[in-house]
């Protein structure tokens, strides 16, 4: 008698666990959240923001824990212009993740493009505060104070994002546009032929040089770099 008892809590263990592990376990033909996930990163690199984003929906939908696939949707939102959603996918994925850089800098755009500056800034400074060394975050530090009207301020950025990553010809370019707005043009023109060093094809560079020369009444240079931005596709 006591052997078959044995033999029944026996049984009965063994369905337990094997209840267990089906629970545990995606049904067949069931795709994963992290097969979601590598679905929607394939499609995001390739620009195809609204198909990503389906597939980070279901992964979220499948783990909502899962802080990864939150701070991509927040990606894909931010391209496709669906700011309030891409905040709170960001919001999502900083929550699960405060270390989460890309999530804080892709929340900081998502509020610069809404008008919302004093929440940018805070934004890109987690990810200063996260890594120091980031000179996008600074660039990005920078564009909000010029928007601001803190010119001194978002110079100071920019010479920062300079400092960290001496080729980083967005910088100084936009540097240069800020210095300009101080009508300190001669500095801006050292500023935009020093990003045209670094990148000649950049054609706003150009364009934002003959802006700082016509102020300069140096009309020939300048015609001289409208027409070359204009050559390398600049459109204004």
């Amino acid at each position: 008698m006591h052997e078959y008892e044995g033999i029944a809590t026996q049984i009965k263990l063994v369905l337990i666990l094997t209840i267990f592990a089906m629970l545990c376990m995606p049904a067949f033909g069931q795709t994963t959240a992290k097969e979601w996930f590598d679905k929607g990163n394939v499609s995001f690199q390739q620009g195809r923001y609204y198909e990503a984003l389906q597939a980070f929906d279901k992964a979220v939908e499948l783990n909502s824990s899962y802080a990864s696939a939150w701070g991509y949707k927040g990606a894909s939102l931010l391209f496709i212009g669906r700011l309030n959603e891409a905040v709170q996918a960001f919001d999502k994925a900083t929550e699960l993740n405060s270390s989460d850089a890309d999530a804080w800098s892709g929340k900081g755009l998502a509020l610069m493009s809404m008008g919302k500056l004093n929440e940018a800034i805070q934004a890109f400074d987690e990810v200063i505060k996260i890594n120091p060394q980031d000179a996008d975050a600074w660039n990005a530090n920078g564009d909000v104070l010029d928007i601001q009207g803190k010119h001194d301020e978002a110079v100071q950025a920019y010479d920062m994002a300079i400092r960290l990553d001496p080729q980083n010809a967005d910088a100084l370019d936009n540097k240069g546009i800020t210095l300009g707005e101080q009508g300190k043009y001669n500095e801006a023109i050292n500023a935009f032929d020093k990003a045209i060093e670094i990148n000649p094809q950049f054609a706003k560079a150009w364009n934002n040089k003959g802006v700082a020369l016509e102020a300069l009444g140096r009309t020939s240079e300048a015609n001289s770099a409208f027409a070359k931005a204009k050559e390398l596709g600049y459109v204004g």
